[in-house]
C-alpha cells in the first residue's frame, strides 16, 4: 500500500493533466470519435488465477515460494522506477546554470499556504435571553 501511494502521490500531476488534456480534446472536437483513457495498470486477477494462489494440503510450499520471489522482485523493479522518476530535474535552458529543480517534486512538501480569514462577528443576543439570563442570576442558588 505504500507503494501505491508513493505512485500515487509522484504521478499525481502528470495523471492530472493527462485528464486535462482530455477533457479538452473532447471539447474541441466532439464529433471526433476519441479512445476513452485507459489506465496502465495491470488487470485484477480472475477466479481462477485467485484459485491458483490459494494453498492446498496437495500444493508444494515451493511453488507459493517461487511466487513470492518474483512478486518481491517487481516490487523491488517497481520501487526503482519510482525512486528514478523522483530524481528526474528539468534542466535549465542555459546549460551554464543548474537545473531548475524536481520535475517530480517529493509529495511532503508543502504546496499551499494556510488561508487567512476574517474572525466570525459577534453575535449578540436578543433582549429576551439577556433578561431571562439576568433572572437566573438574581435567584440565589440552594444551599448545600
Amino acid at each position: 500500500m505504500d507503494d501505491r501511494h508513493e505512485w500515487e502521490q509522484a504521478t499525481q500531476h502528470s495523471r492530472h493533466l493527462a485528464i486535462a488534456a482530455d477533457a479538452e480534446l473532447r471539447r474541441r472536437h466532439p464529433s471526433q470519435r476519441i479512445e476513452p483513457l485507459r489506465s496502465n495498470e495491470p488487470e485484477t486477477i480472475s477466479e481462477a488465477q485467485h484459485e491458483e494462489l490459494l494453498l492446498t494440503p496437495s500444493q508444494n510450499i515451493g511453488e507459493m515460494t517461487e511466487w513470492a520471489k518474483d512478486l518481491a522482485a517487481q516490487r523491488q523493479a517497481f520501487r526503482e522506477k519510482i525512486q528514478e522518476r523522483q530524481a528526474l530535474t528539468i534542466p535549465s535552458e542555459d546549460p551554464d546554470w543548474e537545473d531548475l529543480g524536481h520535475a517530480y517534486p517529493s509529495p511532503t512538501t508543502p504546496e499551499r499556504d494556510a488561508i487567512l480569514q476574517s474572525p466570525k462577528p459577534t453575535i449578540t443576543p436578543s433582549a429576551k435571553i439577556l433578561e431571562l439570563a439576568r433572572g437566573r442570576d438574581a435567584t440565589p442558588e440552594a444551599a448545600d
